[in-house]
């Protein structure tokens, strides 16, 4: 059964252009992970600095290991000193 990561982040407006490359860098090398199912990236349409990014993997196993990749840690451990107001994370599974 697949997982779905679900990341809300906002960052501070300062940083929005490098947590939009950091972003797009991520999501490449997401793509080339053991696996990676499929990713968007979205952001409400009245609100440009929140974004959710949805990503589906194979198993909590694969997500797991792509959540501590080298790479990733990195930016993420970096975006706590760039967000705004926090950020929340959930794991999901389909329903049915």
């Amino acid at each position: 059964m697949s997982v779905v990561s679900y990341l809300k982040l906002t960052p501070k407006q300062e940083f929005l252009k490098q947590f939009q490359q950091e972003m797009d860098e991520l999501t490449r090398l997401a793509r080339g992970q053991k696996g990676f199912i499929k990713v968007e990236v979205l952001r409400p349409l009245n609100e440009a600095t929140t974004y959710v990014v949805l990503s589906e993997w194979e198993s909590e196993a694969d997500f797991k290991a792509w959540e501590h990749s080298p790479r990733h840690q990195q930016v993420m451990d970096d975006f706590n000193q760039r967000i705004g107001q926090g950020y929340s994370t959930m794991r999901m599974t389909r329903y049915r």
